[in-house]
């Protein structure tokens, strides 16, 4: 008895799951991303505004993964968030305090540092619920 199966469907569907799955996968990544940059944006300290406006987030599939990133361009971001002088949370920071420095301005400030104002890692941290949920909502069934 000879037993002929065909597995051209099989493999069909198969790869239609897979992209459904990889298209579900991308669509939460840019979903979670799109919640942490808004909650970001909220925490984000309002001086000029500058560093608020530039937090944006991109998704970009990498060698069969989905990578999702929020940040900011702005150079001195890393600054704010991480703190500086006595104040930084690496423990890094300037300790020949206080020291003195000029703005834009002209005007001469003295500081001992500035304490970090992590609001990309709160925003993170703050929506870890709601980042598991859309994954949840987008994965189930399948990615359909």
């Amino acid at each position: 008895m000879k037993i002929r199966i065909d597995t051209a469907v099989f493999q069909r569907d198969m790869e239609g799951f897979a992209e459904a799955m990889r298209a579900a996968v991308e669509g939460a990544v840019r979903d979670s991303c799109d919640v942490i940059e808004a909650d970001a944006k909220a925490r984000c300290p309002r001086n000029t505004g500058n560093l608020r406006a530039s937090i944006t987030s991109d998704v970009q599939p990498w060698f069969g993964a989905v990578f999702g990133r929020v940040g900011t361009n702005v150079d001195y971001a890393p600054y704010v968030h991480e703190g500086t002088g006595l104040f930084s949370r690496t423990g890094q920071g300037r300790k020949d305090v206080p020291w003195h420095y000029q703005d834009d301005r002209g005007e001469w400030h003295t500081t001992s540092g500035q304490k970090p104002q992590p609001f990309l890692e709160e925003a993170a941290d703050a929506n870890r619920e709601r980042i598991v949920a859309i994954f949840v909502d987008r994965l189930k069934g399948g990615g359909a």
